[in-house]
């Protein structure tokens, strides 16, 4: 059966035709048992006929003779629409009487039988229809002794088959009641249980479009964990749509402030307010700021898109040629602050299979823009790949200020910075989904004392953001 088929007819469809089998079944059942017992009632007039035909039979003259007509057996029979027939052998089996194509008895009488009588009933073909035969023997008195002579009477089956089928249909009528009974009642209590889901159809239907309360249904037990998954599926959603509504309002308002700084510095250039080299360079910083804002959100909402791209078919990355490309990119914003850069492996080359190679571009180059950022001039930064570790990391380290502890608990929050001026507040949570779409894990933690980072005093301090990757391979 489909699984979109109504619940209606997945249940009433299984246990109708249940009760139709098994109605069927016991018809069968019924009609073999019924003419079982109307074979045991005439068998006894079969029996009756045989042995009035057996008391004729006698030994005369050295020769077995039977006196009785075939017009003694109408009155054994039972109705008008069957027909009997008989045969009688001697001793030897050869025929002396009655119907000779009627097939001669050649089977064994048992030894226990419900009859007072050597008699044995079992069906036969005669003239191409079926009839009920009764083989009795008869002993005759001759004088060597008594020997047996074999008796048949044969009934055709027309009486016994009718009167079956009677009952037959008598049984199949009060059968066929009551499944239109029962059809009728499962029909209902299938119909009444579904009324919950109906209710809870209803009541979603009434909703506003814009609520997200929780359903509070008063639903059956049955329906509570759909309406628990719901509910749970509500809240999510109202997390999502408040946090999308959350983001709008502060890249609205990231976006705002800048533009209204870059109004207000033209409108002071234009009246002469600030000389034009000042002027210019704080349009360039407003420029900046405002372009890394819309950028970076750029770059979120197709981070937020990542489980929809299909698995990278090409090349697997190659973390050391990336972090080389990268390095190359970025190379006039570590020039311009006068940066010691170092590049740096460890042990088999890292490549990550299946991986887009956009994905790991982009954390990189918001680790490394970071990095940059928040390093002083003249100071020191570094790409650190260890394919020796298990599992292999990917570190980018800087000789900044570090992290404070309270900005630790508001690493990955929307525009969470920690240079309002010139930081969105966006990159960390931006290198955070790419890590949780490639299955790797982010750590940032403060750089204190001498490590293969940066081989320097042991006072040095920065900030480390290190990815481990437990799907990469080592070549």
């Amino acid at each position: 059966m489909s699984s979109t088929a109504s619940i209606r007819r997945r249940l009433s469809i299984p246990i109708i035709g249940t009760l139709l089998l098994f109605f069927v079944v016991d018809a069968a059942n019924l009609y073999r048992n019924t003419l079982s017992s109307i074979h045991t009632a005439y068998d006894r007039s079969l029996l009756a006929s045989a042995k009035a035909i057996g008391e004729t039979v006698s030994y005369t003259g050295g020769k077995l003779k039977v006196s009785l007509p075939y017009a003694a057996l109408e009155v054994f029979e039972a109705d008008t629409r069957s027909r009997m027939f008989y045969r009688v052998n001697d001793f030897e089996g050869n025929f002396i009487s009655g119907y000779a194509s009627l097939a001669p008895y050649h089977g064994r009488i048992p030894q226990t039988t419900p009859y007072s009588a050597l008699v044995e009933f079992y069906e036969d073909v005669y003239e191409g229809e079926t009839v009920r035969v009764a083989a009795l023997l008869q002993p005759v008195y001759t004088a060597a002794g008594y020997r047996m002579a074999t008796v048949q009477v044969a009934e055709t089956l027309e009486l016994r088959r009718d009167l079956a089928q009677r009952a037959l249909l008598s049984s199949s009528v009060r059968q066929a009641l009551l499944l239109l009974l029962l059809f009728v009642v499962v029909w209902w209590l299938i119909t009444d249980g579904l009324k919950p889901i109906a209710r809870l159809r209803q009541e979603l239907l009434e909703r506003s479009p814009e609520s997200l309360s929780p359903v509070n249904a008063k639903t059956s037990r049955e329906l509570r964990p759909v309406v628990e998954a719901l509910n749970e599926l509500i809240a999510r959603l109202k997390r999502v749509l408040d946090s999308q509504q959350r983001f709008v309002r502060d890249a609205s308002h990231q976006l705002r402030t800048p533009l209204a700084v870059l109004k207000v510095q033209v409108q002071n250039a234009q009246r002469g307010h600030t000389d034009p080299a000042s002027a210019f360079a704080e349009l360039d910083q407003s420029v900046d700021r405002a372009t890394r804002v819309a950028n970076q959100m750029l770059s979120l909402v197709k981070v937020a898109q990542l489980d929809e791209l299909p698995p990278q078919a090409d090349l697997p990355a190659d973390l050391t040629v990336i972090a080389r490309d990268i390095t190359v990119e970025c190379s006039p914003l570590i020039s311009r602050k006068q940066l010691d850069f170092a590049l740096e492996t460890r042990g088999p080359g890292v490549v990550l299979p299946g991986i887009h190679d956009w994905m790991v571009r982009e954390l990189l180059r918001n680790l490394l823009g970071n990095a940059i950022h928040y390093s002083p001039v003249e100071g020191v930064i570094g790409i650190a790949i260890d394919g020796e570790n298990d599992p292999p990391t990917l570190a980018v380290w800087d000789a900044g200020p570090g992290i404070s502890d309270y900005q630790f608990g508001n690493l990955f929050q929307p525009f969470s910075t920690g240079d309002p001026v010139h930081g969105s507040g966006l990159g960390l949570l931006i290198c955070r989904d790419i890590c949780r779409a490639m299955g790797a894990e982010l750590t940032l933690f403060n750089r204190r004392g001498n490590s293969w980072f940066d081989p320097r005093p042991e006072d040095a301090t920065g900030l480390v953001a290190m990815v481990r990757l437990p799907q990469a391979n080592r070549v």
